[in-house]
């Protein structure tokens, strides 16, 4: 277990690239993101990386001098090539998962997943289609539990969904879900991005009660890689905006589709639209796709503003409190806030 105090100590300061920075529609005050990390009013310490990219450039990234200290004995400095599990952002892979079957016609949207997964028959007294479970329509909380709402009525969060997804992909494709996600990625450059197991992820900790940390050594089922389990670096993050979002990945018609409001999420930001995968924010000042995560040991935000192709990722190796959201995903939120301001003060 780890006092707080220590964890403070430890990432007091930080490391900091101050390239020019190119925000999201005029040059950025770098001065002002740094100080999102460095502001003596933060709720918690930082425990991460952040990064924000023009393209495929990184302009901007902040890490914490250290991670944690484990056994007495300080690890390696985050750093663009660190690997962390990406908690649900993985939702967001395992949607292109499914939608680059879509365009090889080997899924339909609009068809029951018992067409694909025989086993679920007479699991639930309702149809339930490919397409609610990439929008969380579909009302499943487990298999072994009933439905909470009715199929297409409401927006529901289901990781088991997304896991279901995955089985889909997996009997589709004829692959397991490793390898054909490694395919993927292997297409979009992400060389330190894979779904499965990996001994060199960032020590991670829980946060039990407000400043009490216990190390994860635990880590997910692999049945949970497509819905939270994909492990990725900040920089290929970066890359996977530009693959998803400004490539051949998927067809037009299925990247339409990803990023259509088809349900509205209530969130910390407000009410969302819901595509397939990712959160989408039409304010008056930008528009915003992303999702962020939670796993015990893990948090993440993976943001995408289509107008300027910038993207906005914050790994962190520390599972928050959960009682208090806004002050788990802090940094994440302030960041935010300051690429939305400078937006709205350059329209």
């Amino acid at each position: 277990m780890m006092n707080m105090n220590v964890l403070v100590n430890s990432l007091a300061l930080g490391l900091v690239m101050t390239l020019p920075m190119v925000s999201l529609s005029a040059v950025n005050n770098v001065t002002d993101l740094q100080s999102v990390f460095t502001s003596s009013n933060a709720p918690r310490a930082f425990s991460g990386i952040a990064v924000i990219a023009k393209g495929s450039d990184i302009r901007f990234s902040y890490a914490s001098t250290s991670q944690p200290v484990v056994d007495g004995l300080e690890v390696a400095a985050f750093t663009l090539q660190t690997p962390f599990v990406t908690a649900s952002l993985s939702k967001q892979m395992t949607a292109a998962l499914v939608m680059r079957e879509v365009d090889q016609g080997r899924i339909t949207l609009d068809a029951p997943i018992t067409q694909y997964l025989e086993y679920l028959n007479g699991k639930w007294d309702a149809v339930i289609t490919v397409r609610q479970l990439l929008n969380h329509l579909s009302g499943i909380v487990a298999i072994d539990k009933p439905l909470k709402t009715i199929p297409g009525e409401v927006f529901a969060y289901s990781n088991t969904g997304y896991n279901l997804l995955g089985e889909i992909v997996v009997k589709v494709s004829g692959e397991n879900y490793p390898l054909l996600a490694s395919g993927m990625f292997k297409r979009c450059g992400m060389d330190n991005t894979n779904a499965s197991s990996n001994t060199n992820n960032a020590v991670r900790y829980h946060e039990k009660s407000v400043g009490e940390l216990v190390a994860m050594t635990k880590d997910l089922p692999a049945s949970f890689a497509p819905s939270a389990g994909v492990i990725s670096t900040a920089e290929d993050l970066v890359a996977w905006n530009q693959c998803l979002h400004n490539s051949d990945l998927l067809s037009a018609k299925s990247h339409l589709q990803m990023v259509s409001k088809a349900a509205t999420r209530q969130h910390r930001w407000g009410d969302l639209g819901y595509g397939f995968g990712l959160q989408l924010s039409d304010g008056d000042t930008v528009q915003e796709w992303s999702h962020s995560g939670y796993v015990l040991g893990y948090i993440s935000t993976l943001s995408y503003y289509p107008e300027s192709d910038t993207s906005m990722i914050l790994l962190e190796n520390i599972s928050w409190y959960p009682k208090d959201m806004t002050r788990v995903f802090y940094y994440h939120d302030q960041l935010r806030k300051q690429l939305l301001k400078t937006a709205g003060d350059n329209n």
